[in-house]
């Protein structure tokens, strides 16, 4: 039985040995964060390994309340993956804050395993673990950042507008357990959409508890309208910080909301397009608020607003084709995201301070040109320019969502994404056609460099294993 939880128990004890032994050590050794951000990396790759090896198996455990399978196993090792890309994004990080770098590298993991076992949960009481313990890290390191005033900004507002979130999911869980008297996943599919039940026999109080509980997780997504503290978030919270929300909590987040949807809303009817008017709105708040931003971290976090529309498109179709869809558009925004926002580490303004403002790209193809290209490979996938990968993400939920009867919103999708094309085009104009104005230097940080060089060309050449991952998906979900 402990064999299905042990990654998340591999994760969780190795953030509880980093803080104890930096806790006992630091006096006596002052590099000691070297051997956390170690331990960190040892850890996590020892929880991959064992996510790995629990890839065949298909179990329940825990009275029915932790589930695994191929597709939870395929989520646990992208989650994990971005994991380590992260930690090793870390190491100037940790190495500048050294007094929480053990906190810093703790939380980070402390996050995942809560993300893990949100993503395994096979009821409700597991899910809400999943997620707050997940929540609970990421407010401490949205504030972690103690010398700027942002960031104590960042961790107040998301910690009041997660509490809001968390109370809209209580509330919701126990009306539904109030009308059903079960909170088990597998129960509650059976009790209102099995072959044997009646079309409107699902009691109106029930509706309302999901309704509650999939309002809460629009919020944890980012979605529109429930959006609000994303760019403030984003900006405030430590680049490395705002990287980790960016990749894993985004990822593992929607897998989450994706598989609540598939085994509890399958079937209802207008839910589609209650999915799909909720991902309109994000798609044009994400593209229209990231048009007037002239600092980076903030278009990219109306960006991720404006992805996780095109995440909700795809999920409002409720089909295989259009679930594996929605898949492999969050692992290629992940790979974008890695690359952009491990260039957003890299950048230095003057007096040694960072600097986000897009002004400060002036002519970095002269100055850097391998990371101009990298970056404007980032921006061209993310826009959706053929024949990378981002295209392709795009091209499969707007397909399938026409497939399946969102024709409106699939155009206007496609609209809208065109004119959200100006705002990454304006980055890259900015790099190659204005003068170099000094306001900016890119740190020589070998590993990060490698990391978005290596995004960049995997945006590129993700092309040739489109129709294989996709077929892979498909044979797991």
């Amino acid at each position: 039985m402990l064999s299905l939880i042990l990654p998340e128990i591999t994760l969780f004890c190795g953030a509880l040995i980093i803080l104890i032994s930096d806790a006992f050590l630091r006096k006596k050794f002052e590099d000691v964060f070297y051997s956390s951000h170690l331990l960190a990396l040892v850890f996590s790759a020892i929880s991959f390994m064992f996510v790995i090896n629990n890839f065949v198996r298909i179990e329940t455990g825990f009275n029915q309340g932790f589930l695994l399978n191929h597709f939870i196993s395929f989520v646990k090792i992208f989650a994990l993956l971005l994991l380590l890309i992260v930690i090793l994004i870390s190491l100037d990080f940790v190495y500048s804050a050294k007094k929480i770098s053990a906190e810093f590298l703790a939380l980070l993991m402390i996050a995942t395993a809560g993300g893990m076992v949100l993503v395994s949960a096979g009821d409700f009481l597991v899910f809400y673990l999943g997620l707050e313990l997940q929540a609970l890290s990421l407010y401490l390191l949205a504030a972690m950042n103690r010398g700027s005033k942002k960031s104590a900004e960042a961790g107040m507002k998301y910690f009041i507008l997660g509490c809001l979130a968390s109370g809209l999911l209580l509330f919701g869980i126990s009306l539904i357990y109030g009308f059903s008297g079960t909170i088990n996943f597998d129960t509650l599919n059976a009790l209102y959409h099995g072959f044997q039940v009646e079309k409107n026999s699902i009691p109106v109080a029930v509706m309302f508890g999901f309704i509650l509980v999939i309002t809460a997780m629009f919020f944890k997504v980012s979605a529109a309208p429930f959006h609000m503290w994303t760019p403030d978030v984003y900006e405030g919270s430590a680049t490395v910080v705002t990287t980790f929300f960016a990749t894993v909590v985004k990822f593992i987040t929607t897998m989450a909301l994706l598989r609540l949807s598939t085994s509890l809303l399958l079937g209802w009817e207008g839910i589609g397009k209650l999915f799909a008017s909720i991902a309109l709105l994000s798609i044009v708040i994400g593209s229209f608020g990231a048009i007037f931003q002239k600092n980076l971290k903030r278009l990219l976090a109306y960006s991720s607003i404006g992805h996780v529309g095109f995440f909700l498109l795809g999920l409002a179709a409720f089909g295989k084709e259009a679930i594996a869809a929605c898949v492999l558009y969050m692992i290629i925004y992940a790979l974008i995201s890695v690359g952009s926002f491990a260039f957003l580490n890299l950048m230095k303004g003057e007096n040694e301070e960072k600097t986000f403002a897009i002004s400060s790209l002036s002519g970095l193809a002269k100055t850097n040109p391998t990371m101009a290209f990298s970056l404007s490979v980032l921006m061209f996938s993310t826009a959706g320019i053929p024949p990378l990968a981002g295209f392709f993400s795009k091209f499969y939920i707007i397909t399938f969502a026409i497939t399946y009867g969102l024709l409106p919103f699939a155009i206007a999708a496609i609209v809208i994404s065109v004119a959200a094309a100006y705002y990454y085009l304006r980055v890259i104009k900015v790099m190659y056609f204005d003068e170099p104005n000094g306001a900016m230097k890119i740190e020589d940080i070998g590993n990060v460099k490698l990391i978005v060089f290596v995004s960049a060309l995997l945006n590129i050449a993700l092309v040739i294993f489109i129709d294989p991952l996709l077929n892979l998906i498909k044979t797991i979900l």
